[in-house]
């Protein structure tokens, strides 16, 4: 069974739905009280019967009272418009009528042209005209009355007409007041309480209400925008964590070999160390002062990319021969540890958009950890291959794998593979360093594990080859 689907409508269609049914309520009040005020009127009495009903459908007249009342008497007309029969007392001598004397005498404006006024109904089924002919004053007088500013049964019925209708426009205006209140006042002010919330630093505000199209994207933006925030927040404090952190495992690194060096130092001044010793001594304190400096470049190196507003300076490298002078560099160190080094870079330039130095910093360290801690394998090796839209640079070697509790964290700083924390290893910001560089490049850096092998994958986007 599908889930009906509620479509939100918009305030604007709101607002002419509202207009329309306040039209409407008010003509239908205005309709209402006339009516009323008509039968009220009436009453049954045939008194305030209009002027202009005075003949029924076969001729005959319904009542001379009212036309008495008003002065007036009715004239039986052929169809030339010559009197052929007269009711009532006729007030003028009059045999026929010409068509202008017919249109003159009913002519509502032309009050000191003709003191009386004439109504004209034909009868079909006698062919002939009955003219009624009353005094002008007289009708005047009579609509006054019946309007209520005379002095007989209608009186005051005007007043309370209008009364009426006064009192009915302000409780439509008060329901249609209420409508819109709560369909525009009550999102607003949900609206401004969260607001309120968040200004006084509450967390995970959640705006959860139901209303219009237009107000329902402002409670989703606002939504989304408090998530935004809450997901900056976190990024930061795991930042600053991580920073904390950075300068726990710095500190502790640095310890030990200043702590050796410091030691060294104080035996050879107090003459403590034989002849024979000095020169290892010698060796040991350049080996840890040398630590040392190493921890603080690469430290400076891992904060200068995790700053926002420091920019690489990116421009076309091919990336093949790029990758072949650090295979040199790194050629003999490898093969002195007793591994051999597998290549495989096609010949054919690629260009990149990157920061050489950078770049090639990234690819030395896969190469630097991939012999550093092959210590069961044989083999390191590299391999580009060149996609469609980016190259897919791997560096790999057969020694132990990583552990998978690793995995998850090998490019976080201070982690290195051996997992043991010791003096003699790497400074472990190595795959920290490179990841930043390459998110920087707007590229990527990945471990997986290949047919048994450890392998580290470089992903970027190609910016097509300099003629």
């Amino acid at each position: 069974m599908l889930k009906k689907i509620k479509i939100k409508k918009s305030i604007f269609s709101k607002l002419v739905l509202s207009y329309v049914a306040f039209s409407a309520m008010i003509l239908f009040s205005f309709i209402a009280c006339m009516i009323v005020a008509a039968v009220f009127l009436s009453s049954g009495d045939d008194s305030n019967m209009p002027p202009n009903a005075f003949v029924d459908e076969e001729g005959n007249i319904i009542t001379m009272d009212q036309i008495v009342r008003l002065g007036g008497w009715v004239e039986e007309l052929d169809e030339d418009f010559q009197v052929i029969n007269v009711y009532g007392e006729q007030q003028k001598e009059k045999q026929g009528y010409t068509m202008d004397e017919l249109a003159s005498l009913m002519n509502v404006s032309a009050i000191e042209e003709n003191p009386y006024i004439g109504v004209l109904q034909y009868v079909e089924k006698r062919h002939t005209y009955f003219l009624c002919i009353y005094e002008r004053e007289l009708v005047q007088i009579r609509l006054s009355v019946i309007l209520g500013n005379g002095t007989t049964g209608g009186e005051g019925t005007y007043r309370v007409v209008i009364a009426v209708l006064i009192i009915l426009f302000v409780c439509n205006c008060m329901i249609l007041s209420r409508y819109l209140s709560k369909k525009i006042k009550t999102p607003l002010k949900e609206l401004v309480k969260g607001m309120e919330q968040v200004k006084a630093g509450k967390l995970g505000v959640n705006l959860n209400f139901d209303a219009e199209s237009e107000f329902v994207e402002i409670r989703d933006t606002f939504n989304l925008m408090i998530e935004k925030l809450e997901e900056s927040r976190r990024e930061k404090e795991e930042m600053e964590r991580k920073k904390e952190q950075l300068l726990l495992e710095l500190s502790h690194d640095i310890k030990t070999p200043l702590a050796t060096i410091k030691g060294y130092a104080n035996a050879m001044e107090s003459n403590l160390v034989p002849e024979e010793k000095k020169a290892a001594y010698y060796q040991t304190i350049d080996k840890k002062a040398d630590r040392v400096c190493d921890l603080a470049e690469n430290m400076f190196y891992m904060l200068k990319m995790e700053n926002t507003d420091y920019h690489l300076q990116l421009n076309q490298v091919d990336i093949c021969e790029l990758a072949r002078q650090i295979c040199v560099e790194f050629y003999e160190d490898i093969d002195a540890a007793g591994l051999s080094m597998e290549i495989d870079i096609p010949e054919k330039p690629c260009f990149v958009w990157a920061d050489e130095k950078a770049l090639g910093r990234v690819i030395g360290n896969l190469l630097s950890n991939a012999g550093k801690y092959n210590h069961t394998g044989s083999q390191v090796g590299i391999s580009l291959s060149v996609l469609e839209k980016q190259i897919e640079l791997r560096v790999w070697d057969d020694g132990e794998l990583i552990p998978e509790e690793l995995q998850e964290t090998i490019f976080d700083a201070f982690v290195r593979g051996d997992k043991a924390r010791k003096t003699d290893g790497g400074t472990g910001l190595g795959l920290a360093i490179s990841r930043a560089i390459m998110e920087k490049h707007c590229g990527s850096i990945n471990y997986e594990e290949q047919k048994g092998k450890n392998c580290f994958v470089v992903k970027m986007r190609i910016c097509g080859k300099i003629k």
